[in-house]
């Protein structure tokens, strides 16, 4: 059985497979990790770039290596002492015919076995008990009149082909002896009317996808039309999508499990429960103990919110450790300031609730508008009575239910039964109860007793799949780039309207976790962050110095202005722009050669996202290429040069204070209650923007060459640019993990610091073991040199400090604590400074 202690987490894909994953085995066992977390290995969309569209959940992706490659990659593994995770997608599968679970209810309808695997309203209005295809690039009547659609009769069964769309026909719709079908493809190509026929004839209704919000029946992964949701509550769907992990674990060669999105199940709670005790059993197939195998959630955790007590599951995969070390590096007093800043920049006064909700109106009106329409044929029927005695007409529920989502403070709720979800429900109610009139009140009223009664299962249900889904594209997918007060609070998992945490709230955070998960995974960085690790910590360093932050926009905006090339973009957005620069821009030197694409990609994401200047549907290209003219001037034109001098300036100002603010967070992810999971190429310093970028191809050789790196701690402060202090901090903590694992796991967790400090320190002690743990909080004003090596004031004293003898982790001092440390002592110049006990005797006691 090997431990979890530390995760590496690894996206495959047809560049790196598992025979790639497999070279770097070693790599990973020597840094210290003791499992690779790999991204789906499940049949995928040809070409994918993650394996979140999976096509076939039962066999393993033949482009990543297939089984025999995944086998290499396992035996491999084992033998250097690692164990692997898997994550998993139970919510949804590719709506492609390459799938032939989806295939089948193509050709067949509601008569394939595969129809109710999917959640399809057959009956949805309008849809005349057909499945509602939004795939064309045109109108249909349009498409057959051109020509764009066509039968293709080259393999074992004519298709329906749109561009390289190939769509299987019914085959009720064609003649079944091959000599007959030549004739009949060339008069249904040949005739409007004979195509006509044919579709109608089929168990699909073909649409043009700009449709698909507005009519599809088919629930999807939020609101992407090419991925279909899947009935995981049915035994036989959850048997076929388990089938593949649990062969894996029951032949001892998978370890773990990650649910990717497990707000998108029906009942997430009787999910994890059915899929712990098959974990259990087939883990004890092959001999090992059901807890030896481990089950994490992708869950965003609202503030204030826990994981339901009872789930079946180790924790999160470590969103809330990312927001909390995040609020930590900022000053909770510039709150005020900063929104000064945003509003007098943007001229934008709405909070970030309101800017949130705004996005939930035009989503419900927009993208998810089928799903709402979907939920409300599920109120009507639930409320039922009132509303059939005319008491309470239809448009009153769908008003009170838009304000009930609009005001939805969580991702969904689960049973009710719970006082923290009768909270969520009621503060809803509250707000929505405040903007309603006397109708709207009543159907709210309806719709919450509704939610909460005991057959109110379907309802609770049909509205968490629609409020989860509205509130992750109304603030990750909308919002974030709407709200550019701090680009450094706008993370998944996090809420902008907290800008900053005491050492003494994260520290009580961190004491719930231990006791209600201690297994909870602890990120910093992941595949869908908007920004990386260090590029959130050095924007964070404009928190504590708003007015110089304000002085040097306006530096660059009037350098732009007197060379007749202000930023073609409104306030609010250039705002945006000019943050992502400061955390993007490169540690030391001018900016590599991609780094100018990688901005311009960022940009029209963003751009796109916020959907107010442009949008995914109708992007505002001349607004957008305006735009991105205007940055690729300031990366390469003369006439931006001082702009370009002056914000590298800038940028050097904080980039030591940055990446002593990443060290301490590392230090934090890696000492405090949790398992640390440990993104693909954030081993050095990781200032990568939202995906694509935060998915670049590593080079694990030059990792290699840095773990190798035998130079002292103090010179590697010294030349810290390329990140080899953050390489020798992750490596000589998770060796520190490896040598005391219950330490870690089961240690009683103290803060000696004083709440008001810029410091934290705190103590873990098992078994008269102890963990000695302090870390800096760099500030603009309060910060490191050119170096990452601080000037000690001899006069700061830490009192209450264990009395032991202590060994430095990262520069091997010893010393003999008795009762107080001062910072000369404890840090020695460092941002960061992990003391561990000497044992002496059994008990540790010295």
């Amino acid at each position: 059985m090997i431990a979890l202690r530390a995760t590496a987490r690894l996206q495959l894909h047809v560049g790196f497979g598992f025979d790639a994953a497999a070279a770097q085995v070693e790599y990973f066992a020597t840094l210290g990790v003791s499992h690779l977390y790999l991204s789906p290995i499940a049949a995928a969309t040809p070409g994918s770039t993650h394996g979140y569209d999976g096509i076939d959940p039962t066999r393993i992706n033949p482009e990543l290596g297939g089984e025999e490659g995944f086998l290499r990659l396992a035996r491999r593994a084992r033998s250097a002492g690692l164990g692997l995770i898997l994550d998993i997608v139970p919510n949804h599968l590719a709506a492609s015919p390459e799938n032939p679970w989806w295939s089948d209810v193509l050709m067949h309808g509601p008569q394939s076995r595969y129809a109710t695997w999917f959640d399809i309203d057959w009956g949805a209005v309008g849809a005349a008990q057909r499945l509602w295809l939004p795939v064309l690039d045109r109108p249909l009547q349009d498409a057959v009149k051109a020509g764009v659609l066509q039968v293709e009769d080259s393999g074992d069964q004519p298709v329906l082909r749109h561009h390289d769309l190939r769509i299987p026909l019914s085959p009720r719709s064609y003649p079944l002896q091959r000599s007959a079908r030549q004739g009949w493809v060339e008069r249904c190509n040949r005739s409007v009317e004979r195509m006509h026929m044919l579709l109608q004839r089929q168990h699909y209704h073909l649409a043009w996808w700009r449709t698909g919000g507005d009519q599809v029946n088919y629930r999807r992964f939020f609101d992407i039309t090419s991925l279909a949701a899947l009935r995981v509550e049915r035994e036989d769907v959850f048997d076929a999508v388990h089938s593949l992990p649990l062969r894996l674990v029951r032949e001892g060669w998978v370890d773990g499990l990650r649910i990717d999105h497990v707000d998108g199940l029906a009942d997430p709670g009787g999910y994890l429960e059915r899929l712990r005790a098959h974990l259990d059993a087939a883990a004890e197939a092959c001999g090992r103990r059901g807890a030896d195998i481990t089950l994490h959630v992708e869950k965003i955790l609202a503030e204030g919110e826990a994981l339901p007590v009872g789930w079946a599951c180790d924790g999160t995969t470590g969103y809330d450790f990312m927001d909390q070390a995040g609020a930590w590096l900022h000053e909770k007093e510039s709150t005020h300031a900063l929104s000064e800043q945003w509003q007098a920049r943007s001229g934008d006064t709405c909070s970030f609730d309101d800017v949130q909700q705004a996005a939930r109106d035009a989503l419900l009106d927009g993208s998810l508008h089928a799903d709402l329409q979907r939920l409300l044929v599920c109120v009507q029927q639930t409320v039922g009575e009132a509303a059939g005695r005319g008491d309470v007409s239809d448009a009153m529920l769908r008003r009170a239910t838009c304000a009930l989502l609009r005001h939805y403070p969580v991702y969904r709720p689960y049973t009710l039964r719970t006082q923290a979800e009768r909270n969520a429900l009621a503060k809803a109610e509250a707000a929505a109860l405040h903007e309603l009139d006397a109708a709207g009140r009543a159907g709210v009223s309806l719709l919450v007793s509704a939610l909460q009664a005991p057959e109110g299962h379907e309802l609770r249900v049909r509205f968490g799949q629609l409020s989860a889904p509205l509130n992750a594209k109304a603030v990750e997918d909308t919002g974030f780039y709407r709200y550019n007060r701090a680009l450094s609070r706008n993370e998944v998992g996090s809420d902008p309207k907290r800008v900053g945490l005491d050492g003494d709230a994260l520290i009580e955070f961190a004491r719930a976790r231990a006791r209600q998960h201690p297994r909870a995974m602890l990120a910093l960085a992941t595949h869908d962050h908007k920004r990386g690790p260090e590029a959130r910590a050095r924007l964070a360093l404009i928190s504590s110095d708003v007015g110089a932050w304000q002085s040097a926009l306006a530096g660059w905006e009037q350098q732009c202005a007197a060379a007749a090339m202000p930023m073609p973009l409104p306030a609010a957005e250039s705002y945006a722009l000019w943050q992502a620069l400061v955390g993007a821009w490169p540690m030391h030197g001018a900016p590599a050669a991609d780094f100018p694409q990688r901005m311009a990609q960022w940009l029209r994401k963003a751009l796109r996202e916020g959907k107010r200047i442009s949008n995914w549907l109708d992007p505002e290209l001349a607004v957008e290429d305006a735009a991105q003219q205007w940055l690729q001037a300031l990366m390469h034109s003369s006439e931006l040069q001082g702009v370009r001098d002056a914000l590298a300036h800038f940028v050097q100002t904080l980039e030591a204070a940055g990446a002593s603010n990443g060290l301490a967070q590392l230090c934090l992810q890696l000492c405090l209650p949790g398992i640390p999971d440990i993104y693909q190429g954030t081993e050095f310093w990781d200032l990568s923007l939202v995906d694509p970028d935060n998915r670049r191809t590593v080079d694990f050789a030059r990792r290699a060459q840095a773990l190798a790196d035998d130079r002292s701690w103090a010179e590697l402060l010294q030349d810290w640019h390329e990140g080899s202090p953050k390489m020798r901090l992750l490596a000589r903590l998770l060796q520190l993990r490896r040598e005391h694992p219950a330490l870690f796991l089961d240690g009683e967790l103290k803060a000696l610091s004083d709440p008001a400090s810029a410091d934290l320190v705190f103590v873990r002690e098992h078994a008269g073991q102890v963990l000695l743990v302090a870390v800096r909080r760099a500030t603009v004003r309060r910060c490191p040199g050119p170096a990452l090596a601080w000037k000690e004031d001899a006069g700061q004293q830490l009192n209450a400090v264990p009395q032991r003898m202590m060994r430095n982790v990262l520069d091997d001092r010893t010393e003999v604590f008795k009762g107080s440390a001062s910072d000369a002592l404890l840090f020695s110049g460092s941002p960061v400074a992990v003391w561990i006990s000497q044992e002496s005797g059994a008990d540790g006691q010295q």
